[in-house]
């Protein structure tokens, strides 16, 4: 069974519907009843970032959500990926925030919950906070230290969401809301950035949240290691590494800015 086939086999064992759509240059299926498209991308051939930039605007614009799954990303994080689908589907179980306890958490903690619940994993982060209910996390986000940003005022401080993760299988409505929240009472940015991945979203619960756009990251190349499957952006690795490795180039379609002003903080 090629990937491919997988992807649709464990949707439709969880009573989703899927119809190939007919195209030349993309392997896409649509989600019966649900406006969701998902364009599946092999590592042998992949389409140009540009090309799936126009195919992912393009249903934006006919009120579809177009996700671009790479082969590597199911391969190694189907998982993550059913989890991720299921909340673009409102087929999450829901928690209000309201119900939940706000609690400090240490690096481990949030790698843990991260590593599980998040697409891309975990980062090093200085702020680390969750929601629990019943003593279990369901939500997490991290924070990057405040930076000095005089370019934009005297004083001025800016600080990064790095990461907001749910339990997999479950929204809790209101918790994005409640940490950054907490963020800003505690430590008093002036604003707050965060980046929305652009191979899975465009953005708009950013904007339902406050953020205004700021700009389009362009697109990365990126190095992925055929042994481990892991990703790699070049700069990062060594000469010896890139001659030791067996890499296969591919790329992202970049990353779309969003910042929340709080200028009364």
């Amino acid at each position: 069974m090629s990937w491919q086939q997988d992807f649709v086999a464990v949707f439709s064992a969880l009573g989703f519907e899927l119809e190939a759509i007919a195209s030349a240059d993309f392997t896409l299926f649509s989600f019966k009843g649900y406006p969701l498209l998902v364009n599946l991308i092999a590592l042998d051939a992949p389409p140009a970032a540009g090309t799936l930039i126009v195919l992912q605007e393009r249903y934006d614009r006919e009120g579809l959500y177009c996700v671009q799954l790479w082969e590597d990303i199911w391969l190694q994080r189907s998982a993550q990926v059913v989890g991720r689908i299921s909340s673009i589907l409102g087929k999450n179980q829901r928690i209000h925030a309201r119900k939940t306890k706000l609690v400090s958490i240490s690096q481990d903690e949030a790698d843990l919950f991260l590593n599980v619940n998040h697409l891309q994993g975990s980062v090093k982060a200085r702020y680390k906070y969750a929601l629990t209910e019943n003593g279990q996390l369901v939500a997490v986000a991290t924070f990057s230290n405040l930076r000095l940003m005089r370019e934009r005022a005297e004083g001025h401080r800016s600080a990064e969401l790095i990461r907001f993760a749910a339990l997999s299988g479950y929204t809790v409505v209101g918790g994005f809301t409640k940490i950054l929240q907490h963020f800003i009472s505690l430590h008093h940015p002036d604003d707050i950035m965060s980046y929305a991945d652009r191979d899975w979203s465009l953005g708009h619960a950013y904007v339902h949240s406050g953020f205004k756009f700021v700009e389009a990251t362009p697109p990365l190349e990126i190095w992925l290691d055929q042994r481990t499957m892991q990703r790699h952006f070049p700069h990062r690795l060594s000469v010896e590494d890139k001659a030791q490795g067996n890499y296969t180039r591919i790329h992202n379609t970049g990353n779309l800015k969003y910042r929340l002003y709080l200028p009364h903080v």
